[in-house]
């Protein structure tokens, strides 16, 4: 007589290498999904199930615990279906991904940020997601772009001139 199988014997699934190469792919991509989109509003993604034809929708940690547990035991976690999801607040899964591909490939990081934190005309201090300055309300977009050709090695007299023939107000 055979004795019943405890699911808890099982050795777990592994993934095959070039399996787990491709989760640790999709984290990396989910990372910078995150990066990118979420200080937008944006909870999380949506993957198009080639199974059941229909479209999960994953919050950034879910989809990063899920990706992880794969790694571990070889095997995907069951899903349930989101609860009165707002489709408007995730983004395509294939999209963010060539979204950050295209970033990438252009030479830009999508989790690189140019840190500015005092206004260069009036000294107010300011916090990194300022556009404009609380004080004197002129753009931090010519500061952003005066370090960002600084960092690319560009002479700073150079940059200078070339942001005043741009029409920006010298700081």
């Amino acid at each position: 007589m055979e004795e019943p199988v405890d699911p808890g014997d099982e050795a777990p699934a592994s993934l095959d290498p070039d399996e787990a190469n491709n989760v640790r792919a999709d984290l990396d991509d989910l990372h910078g999904i995150r990066e990118v989109f979420g200080p937008q509003g944006v909870k999380g993604v949506v993957i198009a199930c080639p199974d059941c034809g229909e479209n999960h929708f994953y919050e950034w940690d879910l989809l990063r615990e899920n990706l992880e547990h794969m790694l571990r035991t070889g095997e995907p976690r069951m899903h349930e279906p989101a609860f009165e999801v707002h489709e408007d607040e995730y983004i395509q899964w294939d999209y963010g991904k060539g979204y950050i591909d295209a970033l990438t490939d252009t030479g830009l990081q999508p989790d690189r940020q140019i840190q500015i934190t005092r206004c260069p005309w009036c000294e107010t201090p300011c916090d990194q997601d300022f556009q404009f300055c609380p004080r004197c309300g002129r753009s931090l977009a010519a500061l952003r772009l005066y370090k960002e050709l600084l960092a690319r090695g560009i002479d700073e007299r150079e940059v200078r001139s070339l942001l005043v023939r741009a029409g920006y107000e010298p700081f």
